[in-house]
């Protein structure tokens, strides 16, 4: 009994430090390392879309950012190379998923079957935000401070709409035409 109540608190605790992970991605694109994070594929990915790609939401606060054509261009390129290795560790996610799906399908699961398909599967999510965060950081280095600063306050805006309309996406500004 000890032992799979040991197992259940490094899983949690894996849970929890995926989540910080996860709230240290916008940080670390932003501004250095500090609370408060934009991104969120929900509980591990499961069920959701994930974050989306950097180089959409650069490109739609591109002209805010005051981002020239080459850092554009630059980060286009940084996600383009990003997704070509984020591609198997996601197919290889999911795979994982459908493996602890299947098992927790069954009657009288495994606890360490279970606790093996969990441990696969963070280390799998664990990639996945590190490879996030190797993408963020290059984009990063390639903005000045100020358009840190700048995409610090739009992430902080959304984010702070987010918690007062449910998950929603906050509306375009009254001053910007929005598209059909």
């Amino acid at each position: 009994m000890r032992e799979s109540t040991r197992r259940l608190r490094r899983a949690a605790l894996l849970g929890a430090s995926l989540l910080v992970l996860d709230g240290l991605a916008v940080a670390a694109l932003a501004q250095p390392p500090g609370p408060g994070h934009e991104f969120g594929d929900g509980p591990h990915g499961m069920g959701h879309r994930g974050p989306p790609p950097i180089d959409a939401v650069m490109e739609h606060h591109a002209d805010e950012l005051g981002l020239d054509a080459a850092t554009r261009v630059a980060i286009q390129e940084i996600a383009a190379r990003s997704r070509l290795v984020e591609e198997p560790l996601r197919e290889e996610l999911n795979e994982l998923h459908e493996g602890m799906r299947s098992l927790l399908d069954a009657d009288s699961p495994n606890l360490d079957d279970v606790m093996q398909w969990a441990e696969r599967s963070g280390a799998a999510e664990t990639e996945l935000r590190k490879q996030r965060l190797r993408t963020m950081l290059e984009v990063r280095a390639l903005l000045s401070p100020e358009q840190r600063q700048k995409l610090v306050k739009i992430f902080e805006e959304r984010k702070g709409h987010r918690k007062r309309f449910g998950g929603e996406p906050p509306p375009p500004p009254a001053d910007q035409e929005t598209e059909p």
